[in-house]
Order: structure tokens, then sequence, then C-alpha cells
């Protein structure tokens, strides 16, 4: 596959799981999915042999391992390495993936089947993928949010836009609230307000007795 196609798909794969797992810093994820995703064709160009230690699985061992110092990070370029070795898996010569314990190319599909690199296959692959992308990008609430924050608070559909413009403002009015409501049963009650956390208030109602 061509480095448009592999950067495309790390993203895409990248941002599905991110919003899964509720990760942080998509904009950093992001930019490590998409240089990631190139990474093994650089290291073969270095090595000079095409799809050789680069596209080797064992990657995966010290990808995941920074994971102890940035979750978002390693998920990013093992996202990365994933979506590269999957979609040349697709290609005609396929990938090798124990590569150097085993030079085998591991391939899916019939001969007939497989993907050639740069050929029409290749391009509708990519358009779907774009599509799929794009449609990801659409229906979220304001794509310059997808660059910061969790896929909680960017992937809200727009019906919430006025809502989270709104919002920008809850710092300064984050402990004041409005309690409407009528007590029909009679007046003597003892009410409680509990501030349980930023999204959560506990109304607690009781009788009071009376003499007499």
């Amino acid at each position: 596959m061509r480095e448009y196609t592999h950067i495309v798909g790390a993203v895409l794969l990248f941002l599905a799981v991110a919003y899964l797992t509720n990760l942080h810093n998509l904009f950093t994820g992001i930019f490590f999915a998409a240089w990631i995703s190139v990474f093994p064709d650089l290291v073969d160009k270095l090595t000079g042999k095409h799809r050789g230690i680069g596209h080797s699985i064992f990657w995966l061992v010290p990808f995941t391992l920074i994971g102890f110092w940035n979750l978002t990070i390693a998920t990013a370029l093992v996202i990365g390495i994933i979506s590269h070795i999957v979609l040349d898996i697709i290609t005609t010569y396929g990938c090798p993936l124990l590569y150097p314990l085993s030079k085998t190319y591991f391939v899916s599909f019939g001969k007939k089947r497989r993907i050639k690199t740069g050929t029409n296959q290749e391009k509708a692959i990519l358009v779907f993928m774009l599509l799929l992308l794009s449609t990801v990008l659409l229906f979220s609430t304001n794509i310059v949010t997808l660059l910061g924050g969790s896929p909680g608070e960017n992937f809200v559909f727009a019906s919430t836009a006025d809502t989270l413009n709104n919002s920008q403002n809850n710092d300064a009015v984050k402990n004041n609230f409005n309690l409407n409501f009528d007590l029909n049963e009679g007046v003597c009650k003892n009410i409680t307000v509990k501030k349980v956390n930023e999204n959560e208030t506990t109304i607690l109602i009781k009788d009071i007795e009376t003499e007499g």
C-alpha cells in the first residue's frame, strides 16, 4: 500500500479505538498514529530490504511498553503498526510478520483477490476509508475540539452544539444551580442538597415532625 493509504487507515483506526476507550490527547495520538504508519517502509528503506525488519510484528513489544509512560502514545504506535501490517497482508506479496525469525510472507485471500499496490483496488480502499473518516468528523459537533480533550467531550452530535458553546462559562458558575420543585404534601420538609461531583447532585427531602 502507498504511504497515504497507510496514514488514513491508521488515523481512522486510532479514532475508532480512542472513542471506544475514552483516550485523552487525541491530537498527540493522531500525530503518532499517522507517523508510525509509514515507519515500517522507512526502516526497510534504510536497511535496503523491502518488507523486511520494518514489517515485523515484534515492533509491538517496545511500542506496548511505552504505555507505562504514556498510554495514548503507546496506543497510537501499536495501532499504526497493526494497521500497516493488516493493509500489507491483503496485498499481492503479503507481509513477513515474524521477520527475522522467519522470512515467510503472510498473505490473506486467494491470489486473484489480493490488492496490488497503486492500482484502482487500492484507490477504492482509500476512498472507502476516507468516507468513514469524513463521517466521523462530520457527525462530531466541532472538528476543532477533535484536537484536544477526551473523546467523550469531542464526539458529540450536532444537536448538542448549543450546550457545548454555553459550557465555556461553566467555570464561573459551576457551583451555582437552581432548584425548582413543589411540595404538595405540606411545607414541613427537611431538604438536604449534596454535591456528589461535577455532574451529579443528590437532593434528599424528609418530613419534619411537628408538635400539636
